[in-house]
Formats: C-alpha cells, structure tokens, sequence
C-alpha cells in the first residue's frame, strides 16, 4: 500500500487583482504509478468561503496531456470525469492507468494574502504486486560441439568459434506460445515466428544468421524479453522485444547468444 500526503505553501504564485480579498492559484505535476488511488482533502480549520456556488480554498486535479499517454479518471460523487474539484470534505476516487499521463493539481484561494492552501491525502486503494519471475533454459546444437544447455542470461556458446546451427528455448513456468522467436531477414517482415518450446535450425546444418524474441500479452504486459548475439565478424549486438539481431555483413554466422525475460 502507498499512502502520500501533499502539503501546500502558504506563499501564493499568482495574483489576479489587488484587493484585499482575492483570488491566487498555486500548480504542481504529480506522476503516480498504474494503480487505484483514493484522494481527499485534509480539515484546514478556516471556514470555506463561497464564491458561485465554489468553497474556496478548493481543488482541482486533472492530468497533463502528453504524447502516447493515457489520462487517469477520477470519480467523486458518483460521477466520473476527466476533471474533478475538491473542497471542504470532498474526496475522490482515480484510476491511474499503465503509461499514464501525470497529475496536474491546481490550488485555488479566495480571500486575504496569508492564507493556506488545501492538502491533500493519497492512499493507494490496491495491494502492489510484483510480476512472477520467469525462467528460461536455451539449447543450442553448436558446429562439430553438438547440444548444450545454458539457463536465461547465459552466454550460449563454445570455447570456440564455432556457429549455433539450432536453438530451442524452455521456459519455467510453461507459458504458452507467448515467447516467439525467429531468424530475421533481411527485412522485418522476413522469418515465421515459432512459439517455445520449438527448434529453429537443423543439426549439422547452416548456422543461425540472427535472432530476434518477442513475448505476446497477457505476458507481455509485465515483461520484457532481452537478448543478445555474437557474429564471427561484427562482433555483439543487442535486441529487445522483437528488435532483430543479425550481422550486416554477408555470410556472417552467429556464434553465441544469450537471453532472459524480465519484468517490466
């Protein structure tokens, strides 16, 4: 569980005129993680004053629109909304989705200059839970070395320079056909995908020329798959979620490997 409490200054940001009573506004950015949150507003102990039906100090929380986010909901009073506005005793419920945009929370005042801003208390409303680990057991036939076992994150390879002619990957718990792998191409769209636990390559045969993996939802929702390669000539390359590793360079075998799927 997460509980925040958020405590305002007394110092106003902005004035709008020069009487004594007046309004000001004070903002701040809150990023909060994928969860259910219950916000509400603590007692001040100085008497709401009302301006248009609005008890001022007042509240209002909404988010900040950013690119390839998702804005939270907020329900209070048995309505959802995009925005919602707090005051007095008010509280209100937000649904923070994954890849949210953050919170934009906005303080209001009317009256004299010294005066305190509303604070407000966070509580996270569901247990955080952490995603299950997963395993993985690569098995490689190598040239003139035959099949090796190697566990997730291991170098699959030879002492020597030889080439991977297969490879076939067990995952613990079993998961499906929701980790996928391939030889890619020379475009992205080249190569079938085969689900775990299936063979790519034939022993004795022609060396893999690359690799890529890539995990299909639910799983992919809570993982990463990332991997890597070695090539006779290029050297290492890095991949992640589907990202093809294979040499640009003509002929050019892969001699080792490694991969593990982590949480994201």
């Amino acid at each position: 569980m997460m509980d925040m409490s958020i405590t305002n200054s007394l110092t106003p940001v902005q004035s709008r005129d020069s009487s004594t009573d007046r309004f000001r506004s004070s903002a701040q950015v809150l990023p909060l993680p994928e969860g259910l949150y219950l916000v509400s507003v603590k007692p001040t102990g100085q008497p709401l004053r009302i301006v248009n039906g609005v008890g001022f100090p007042a509240v209002q929380i909404s988010s900040v629109p950013q690119p390839g986010t998702l804005p939270p909901s907020f329900l209070t009073k048995g309505e959802l909304a995009p925005v919602v506005w707090l005051s007095g005793m008010d509280e209100a419920v937000i649904t923070v989705p994954a890849g949210s945009s953050p919170l934009l929370i906005t303080n209001y005042l009317y009256g004299p200059e010294l005066q305190k801003c509303s604070d407000l208390e966070i509580k996270r409303l569901n247990r955080v839970t952490t995603a299950p680990a997963v395993g993985l057991s690569v098995h490689v036939h190598i040239q003139q070395q035959g099949e090796r076992h190697f566990n997730a994150g291991e170098w699959a390879a030879s002492d020597e320079p030889f080439w991977i002619e297969t490879l076939r990957v067990e995952v613990t718990p079993s998961v499906g056909q929701l980790l996928q792998y391939h030889v890619p191409g020379a475009s992205s769209s080249d190569g079938h995908w085969t689900p775990a636990p299936g063979r790519l390559g034939n022993p004795g045969g022609a060396p893999l020329a690359g690799i890529a993996f890539r995990l299909l939802a639910p799983l992919a929702n809570t993982h990463r798959v990332v991997y890597a390669a070695r090539f006779l000539r290029h050297g290492e390359m890095t991949g992640t979620d589907g990202e093809p590793c294979r040499s640009p360079q003509a002929q050019d075998p892969m001699i080792a490997l490694r991969v593990a799927i982590v949480p994201r």
